[in-house]
């Protein structure tokens, strides 16, 4: 009996991936708690501020100077946000994106011959991510939904319950139109030649757009989340897991204090 509790802990206690596994992402209930959650979603004022210095500095160095004096200052700016952040301690995977970001869209403009070019690949690659995500609600496989479910193991059952795909149909479609919106204003300011403009749409319709529809996708996770608990067969309330677990676990104290 010894050996069988001591098994049992340690099958507890040695597999922190499988309680990982098990465990939901509750999205939080109230309103402020949901902003504040979509806020750090994004980013966060530091997170954001970071991201957009280096497109600031190009768009107001391009508007005093011209596209190769822009090109550099947007450069050195990232350099000098990855070394902050290295400074920081953060990932060396967040201090090269931004930086390797900034690369690919001033080789871009360069290619191109024209300062609007620094903006071109990021408006394809808006209009990308929309078709992707229009197709995914056409093909009835909402990509906000597959991407939640499988990110806290949630299952299948929001496929055959209509209203919880609808919910998801929802926030998916409403992030492919910002997609196609952003795409829309974007090319008719590049076709217009509107390069400052055109910049500043990229810093008006970015953040406060996806915040939005962050927002959205935490009101589409709520309601499906409300149904699951009725329509899920897997479904187990968090709290009857926790107070599960701390059965078990007590159970185990009391076999070993038994020496059993």
């Amino acid at each position: 009996m010894k050996h069988s509790a001591e098994s049992h802990s340690s099958s507890v206690t040695d597999h922190p991936e499988t309680d990982a596994k098990d465990e939901q992402k509750q999205v939080p209930e109230n309103f402020q708690e949901q902003l504040a959650y979509a806020w750090e979603y994004i980013g966060g004022v530091y997170g954001t501020i970071l991201t957009i210095l280096p497109v600031i500095t190009y768009i107001v160095v391009n508007a005093l100077t011209s596209m190769w004096p822009a090109i550099w200052a947007s450069i050195g700016t990232a350099v000098l946000v990855g070394i902050f952040q290295l400074l920081r301690k953060e990932k060396l995977a967040a201090a090269f994106i931004g930086l390797g970001t900034v690369l690919i869209t001033s080789g871009v403009a360069v290619f191109v011959g024209e300062a609007k070019g620094y903006y071109l690949l990021g408006n394809w690659i808006t209009v990308g991510i929309g078709s992707i995500l229009l197709l995914s609600v056409l093909v009835r496989r909402p990509l906000i939904g597959q991407v939640w479910a499988a990110a806290n193991f949630q299952g299948t059952f929001w496929r055959r319950d209509r209203k919880s795909k609808f919910y998801y149909d929802l926030a998916t479609l409403l992030w492919s139109m910002l997609s196609f919106s952003r795409f829309a204003v974007e090319r008719w300011l590049y076709n217009m030649d509107e390069t400052t403009w055109l910049g500043i749409a990229r810093l008006v319709m970015g953040w406060p757009l996806t915040f939005f529809a962050v927002m959205t996708s935490i009101w589409a996770v709520r309601k499906v989340d409300g149904r699951r608990k009725l329509y899920d067969p897997n479904y187990k309330d968090p709290k009857q897991k926790e107070e599960s677990g701390e059965r078990d676990s007590a159970d185990v104290g009391t076999a070993k204090s038994r020496g059993e």
